[in-house]
């Protein structure tokens, strides 16, 4: 994927979420943990992810998780809530942020690989 075929991320929540992340933003797993909120995550990859790294030494738990396409294997696990969820639609731009990473894959997955942003015009990965 080109980076100018991107038109948007998608950030997966429920809509009770939504008046928080209008006032505080879109947290990381780690900070969200201070404020109440309701989570869609599988405590199964929670735990996964509590164990990874990303290269550069910096905790999954960390970064915020965007999606490429909101149709995606934890939309589809999660499908029995669908009348509590919500997808937000957020700007190509935070992929100019610094720090930014991209995986090309769940990056709970033993396999992710992982990119910084500014280099990753997205199909740097392949």
């Amino acid at each position: 994927m080109k980076r100018n075929e991107l038109e948007e991320l998608h950030y997966i929540t429920t809509i009770r979420n939504v008046p928080s992340i209008m006032s505080k933003g879109i947290l990381s797993h780690k900070r969200v943990k201070k404020i109440n909120h309701n989570s869609v995550a599988m405590e199964v990859i929670q735990e996964r992810r509590e164990k990874k790294v990303v290269p550069g030494g910096r905790p999954l738990h960390e970064y915020v998780n965007l999606y490429f396409h909101p149709r995606n294997p934890m939309l589809y696990v999660r499908q029995s809530h669908h009348i509590d969820l919500c997808i937000l639609r957020v700007s190509t731009q935070v992929l100019d942020l610094p720090g930014v990473v991209i995986a090309d894959s769940n990056a709970s997955s033993d396999y992710a690989r992982f990119a910084p942003a500014v280099r990753g015009k997205i199909k740097s990965l392949s």
